[in-house]
C-alpha cells in the first residue's frame, strides 16, 4: 500500500449549497416540456444523482428527456451555477488536507464542464489536481464511473483514497471501486442511510471531517 494519501470530494452539497440554483433550473426544464408543477421537496431530493435520471423519476417522457435537459443545462450555465454557496468550513479543510500532503480530486454526477467552473468561480481550483465529473453526452454520468475515472487519471489506488460524500450513492459508487467513504450529515442525503463496513465514518461538521481524514493518514515508519 502507497503512503500517498487521495480523497474525492463530491460537489454538490458535500462542498457547496446549489439547492437554489439547482431547483430553479429544475422548475425551468420540467416548464420547458410542459410539465406539472413539482413541489420544492421533490425536487431537492434530486440534487446529487445523474439529471437525466432524476428527471426519469420526475416522469418526463424518454421523447422530452433532451429537450429538459438541453432547456435545463441552458438557464444552469447562465445563472443557476452560481445561485450557489461554499459550506462554511470547507476551504479550510482542503487546505489543511493539502498541507498533509493529500491530494485532492472532486468526483460529482455533474457535467464535468460545469464542475470545473463552480469550483474554479468560488476560488476552490488550486486545491484539486483533478475534477473529474460526468460527461454531457451522459456516456460517464453515474458515481462509480466518475470515481473510477478519477483514479485512474490521478493513478491512485483504491484503497489508498477516501471519498467524502452526501448521499448514498456517493458510498455506493465509491464501494463499487472498491474506496471507503467519509459521509458528511450537512448535505441531501439521509444519515440513516450511511451504514456498512465502506462507510468509516459519519461527520456533521467539516472540523469533524478533518479529523476523521486526519485519522486514515499513513503512519511513519518507527525510527
Amino acid at each position: 500500500m502507497t503512503d500517498a494519501r487521495f480523497c474525492l470530494f463530491d460537489l454538490d452539497g458535500t462542498l457547496t449549497d446549489p439547492e437554489t440554483g439547482i431547483v430553479a433550473s429544475l422548475r425551468h426544464a420540467l416548464s420547458a416540456v410542459g410539465f406539472p408543477e413539482v413541489d420544492h421537496g421533490r425536487l431537492r431530493d434530486l440534487i446529487g444523482p445523474p439529471l437525466q435520471d432524476g428527471l426519469s423519476m420526475l416522469g418526463v417522457p424518454e421523447e422530452r428527456l433532451d429537450d429538459a435537459i438541453h432547456a435545463y443545462r441552458e438557464r444552469f450555465a447562465e445563472t443557476g451555477m452560481y445561485e450557489n454557496e461554499v459550506i462554511a468550513g470547507v476551504p479550510a479543510v482542503l487546505e489543511a488536507l493539502v498541507a498533509e500532503g493529500w491530494t485532492l480530486a472532486v468526483a460529482t454526477s455533474k457535467p464535468a464542464v460545469f464542475a470545473a467552473k463552480i469550483i474554479a468561480h468560488f476560488g476552490l481550483d488550486g486545491f484539486f489536481a483533478y475534477v473529474a465529473g460526468a460527461t454531457l453526452d451522459g456516456s460517464r454520468r453515474h458515481k462509480a464511473d466518475v470515481v473510477r475515472h478519477a483514479l485512474d487519471i490521478l493513478g491512485a489506488p483504491p484503497d489508498a483514497a477516501v471519498m467524502v460524500g452526501d448521499r448514498v450513492e456517493d458510498v455506493a459508487g465509491a464501494a463499487a471501486c472498491g474506496v471507503r467513504t467519509v459521509a458528511v450529515t450537512w448535505g441531501f442525503g439521509d444519515p440513516a442511510e450511511f451504514t456498512g463496513p465502506e462507510v468509516i465514518a459519519v461527520v456533521e461538521t467539516p472540523g469533524q471531517l478533518l479529523e476523521a481524514l486526519t485519522r486514515t493518514a499513513p503512519t511513519p515508519p518507527a525510527g
